[in-house]
């Protein structure tokens, strides 16, 4: 599986009054690796807007294992799967840059609906071209 890998700093605004990252920013950095990944295959939402399909989040999962606090560096690392349906599973690892140990694991389901709302259940034209360059470039070993 390959994985693209983007750089953060935790700042001080990011953390709790126990001086850990809260919670909600993970979800945050997940968003930040997503957008690197489809960036690098033409498939930020505006882009899919202008291809007639939106891509909303229906289901999210975080595992949270070690806490980052103020002034660390991690590495947001972004993969998707393969998918069953019409639907986009990105998988995430949030990892402390220095010890490469992992901080928090998760995943999201994004649904293709056409600009309509209405479910897209088999993929076509250029969205399945960008959509199959993302998926082959995931799966390589």
């Amino acid at each position: 599986m390959q994985w693209i890998e983007t750089e953060e700093t935790v700042r001080f605004n990011e953390v709790d009054e126990w001086g850990m990252a809260w919670y909600g920013h993970y979800m945050a950095w997940f968003e930040v690796g997503r957008m690197a990944l489809l960036r690098e295959f033409d498939l930020l939402p505006q882009q899919m807007v202008d291809l007639g399909y939106v891509a909303p989040v229906i289901r999210l999962k975080c595992e949270f294992k070690h806490p980052a606090t103020s002034g660390d560096r991690i590495l947001i690392r972004t993969t998707v799967v393969k998918p069953e349906i019409a639907a986009l599973t990105f998988k995430f690892e949030i990892l402390l840059k220095e010890s490469l140990s992992l901080l928090a694991r998760g995943e999201t389901t994004q649904v293709l609906l056409t600009s309509e709302k209405k479910m897209v259940y088999r993929l076509s034209g250029e969205l399945e071209k960008r959509i199959n360059s993302l998926l082959g470039f995931c799966s390589q070993a």
